[in-house]
């Protein structure tokens, strides 16, 4: 099942990012329909369906609600944007997907393509190369 980044969700307003998108929504009854949505959906399923309603070009309110709909009939969110669009949208600050593995040799294959020993991408080389395109310095 789907988990968001759940850390960084929790400290997202969705009030917040309806407004800065310009979203047309009534806003007497934002803060009632956005309290009915967390109980029924949760916080999470919220910002993430706040996201897709942007990535789609579709800026109402009545737009989420029927994204929120149709996850709940599913069982999960379906997302149609990937990570950087929904960073640039919550203003989320980079955070690795996935945690690196340090204990693994050099030399061991991240993956296997049945390609050459070259063609092998290893652990601690795609670690390094993706903590320089961070900015981050090296670990350990």
């Amino acid at each position: 099942m789907f988990t968001p980044n759940k850390p960084v969700l929790q400290d997202t307003d969705a009030k917040e990012v309806l407004h800065s998108f310009g979203f047309e929504f009534n806003s007497s009854r934002l803060g009632i329909v956005l309290a009915d949505w967390e109980v029924e959906y949760g916080r999470e399923w919220i910002l993430l369906a706040i996201v897709e309603s942007l990535h789609q070009g579709r800026y109402k309110l009545t737009s989420v609600g029927q994204i929120l709909r149709c996850w709940q009939r599913r069982g999960q969110p379906r997302l149609s944007f990937d990570r950087e669009f929904q960073r640039l949208v919550l203003k989320e600050v980079w955070q690795p997907i996935v945690t690196p593995v340090s204990d693994a040799p050099a030399d061991e294959p991240l993956f296997s393509t049945g390609f050459a020993a070259t063609g092998h991408v290893t652990t601690a080389r795609s670690e390094r190369k993706l903590r320089a395109l961070a900015g981050l310095s090296q670990v350990g």
